[in-house]
């Protein structure tokens, strides 16, 4: 879907107006942070930052400007959309408006009030020509006022056709929050709110209903697991007042103020010496699955952890590898202080041999448990210098290893090289006896106040579903039915079509569908040409052909 092309050219008009040549345009213009919109940005920052969760991989990067085209903050998820950002000076204070850097996907979206894709050489700056932006406005729902840009960058790729009913998405629901927040009560939490974290530097959490959130700048620090415990504790409608708490940081204080129904604002701070308040208990965090598969695999990990012997776990992308090494759930933001976790995604980043000195400090730390995430991207010279640096370490600690695979069989090599033991974590499709409990598990975690739960024929319609992404697919699923504004018990009509039985596709699947049938037709049917096409994994690609039935066709 490209912009219009007529709207760009006149955006071009006024960049030349403004700026003469497009050579005249060598760097991006800065603010100082202090005069940043903070209260815009802790408005939004709850469901943006769920929002660029689901990020990870795609090379996206996601901004959010205020209507002066200054940017109030970036998010990425991988290494790539961090360099682009880097590369081109697009960083908090940041100013991108037209008539500063000329044509781009934040600033010609303040100049029109419409969403606007811009690719490559559209950019009227040099240095942009070989990025895409997609942009669209945040309008307030009752007065029609421009309050925010966001927009989604990458580097040119093909699949920009699905960008800009991606971003429309995202500024439809920031749309329905601040229509949310017009509601009486919602307006009274907002100023006391702001009042609060004006006077104090705080982390300050806010909540009301539909799973509106609002967070301070010094809120970013809590782990969205101990968001969740804030939440619990506001829905069982505590009396103001103050309590203590054990947060995964250690014990805090916490203040609750009630305004209205469903509407509660937490602020926390340091437990001071010998509380006096009410300790309320962290809830376990455990890993979720009761079917006998499951429990076995869970036995087996949990004994060759006592004896110390490496293990490599081996599944398909998503399928819960990593909060099985670390024993409990990965998302919950806490790693026990017996375990250490290095990513070997880093080694890419940090250069072989400070990652393997990482991978050093973490065998002799001290730690029962070292987990080394995602071994399949370490290249040769790091797989042989992480084999030295456990035949160096025998028994100093329990290494844990996961490896993103299609199948066991697909370990093979790394596991002679580290003389361990291989284990498949089974696909969700092939352990639906779990679901029901891992819809319950997530769904708390994920979106406590929606309350979530499915009816028998949508967990049947659920049970249906092939799952490409796995439990991770499951966990978007849940984040997307609560940013939809879906409450209490699903049928199987609440749920995407795709997953429904008459299986019809929204407009971003059919977009989708389409870009892979054009890419196996350019590439005459061969799935890794296609892959290299569309820009994506080869297993990308066989599991949507799959998901979409298109090996029928």
């Amino acid at each position: 879907m490209s912009s219009d092309p007529s709207a760009l050219v006149r955006s071009w008009e006024r960049s030349q107006a403004a700026l003469g040549e497009p050579q005249n345009v060598v760097e991006v213009p800065h603010v100082p942070e202090s005069v940043l919109d903070e209260h815009l940005l802790e408005m939004f920052a709850a469901p943006l930052n769920r929002f660029a969760h689901d990020l990870e991989g795609t090379g996206l990067g996601l901004l959010l400007a205020d209507s002066r085209g200054q940017i109030l903050q970036r998010w990425y998820e991988d290494r790539k959309a961090m360099v682009l950002f880097d590369r081109v000076g697009t960083v908090r204070g940041a100013v991108l408006a037209e008539n500063v850097v000329g044509t781009n996907g934040v600033g010609t979206v303040v100049a029109t009030g419409k969403a606007t894709q811009v690719r490559g050489e559209e950019h009227f700056a040099e240095f942009y020509r070989d990025v895409i932006c997609t942009g669209s406005p945040v309008l307030h729902p009752i007065t029609g006022k421009l309050m925010a840009v966001i927009t989604l960058s990458s580097d040119l790729t093909p699949r920009s056709d699905l960008l800009m009913p991606l971003v429309r998405s995202v500024t439809t629901q920031l749309e329905q929050q601040l229509l949310a927040l017009e509601h009486p009560a919602s307006r009274a939490t907002l100023s006391a709110f702001m009042n609060i974290t004006r006077r104090q530097g705080d982390p300050v959490v806010a909540f009301g209903p539909q799973g509106i959130m609002l967070q301070s700048a010094s809120a970013r620090q809590i782990s969205e697991t101990d968001k969740t415990l804030l939440h619990q504790l506001t829905a069982e409608t505590r009396p103001d007042g103050r309590y203590a708490l054990e947060l995964s940081s250690g014990r805090a204080d916490i203040e609750i103020q009630n305004i209205g129904a469903g509407n509660s604002i937490v602020t926390v701070s340091e437990a001071p010496p010998r509380s006096q308040h009410l300790a309320i208990p962290r809830p376990a965090q455990r890993l979720v699955g009761r079917s006998p598969e499951w429990l076995e695999l869970v036995n087996k990990v949990e004994h060759l952890r006592d004896r110390r012997e490496p293990v490599i776990l081996v599944g398909e992308p998503g399928a819960g590898k990593t909060s099985l090494a670390l024993g409990a759930p990965s998302k919950s933001g806490v790693v026990s202080p017996a375990t250490a976790l290095v990513d070997a995604a880093e080694s890419h980043i940090l250069g072989t041999r400070h990652w393997l000195g990482t991978l050093s400090d973490a065998l002799s730390s001290g730690a029962r448990n070292v987990v080394v995430r995602g071994i399949d991207t370490l290249d040769a010279p790091a797989v042989d210098g992480a084999r030295a640096l456990l035949e160096a370490n025998p028994g100093a600690a329990t290494v844990i290893m996961t490896l993103s695979a299609e199948s066991l069989a697909d370990s093979e090599f790394l596991r002679l090289k580290f003389g361990s033991i291989a284990l498949w974590v089974p696909p969700l499709r092939d352990r639906l006896g779990d679901l029901e409990e891992l819809w319950d598990a997530l769904a708390l975690a994920v979106a406590p106040s929606a309350r979530l739960k499915l009816a028998p024929d949508a967990l049947a319609a659920l049970r249906r579903h092939e799952w490409p992404g796995n439990v991770k697919e499951l966990r978007q699923l849940i984040s997307q039915l609560s940013s939809a504004g879906k409450t209490g018990l699903l049928s199987a009509t609440d749920l995407p079509m795709t997953m429904q039985s008459q299986k019809n596709l929204s407009l971003i699947e059919r977009v989708e569908l389409e870009a892979i049938r054009k890419a196996l037709a350019e590439a005459n049917g061969n799935r890794v040409l296609a892959a290299d096409i569309l820009g994506v994994s080869r297993a990308t690609v066989y599991r949507k052909i799959k998901a979409y039935r298109l090996d029928s066709e």
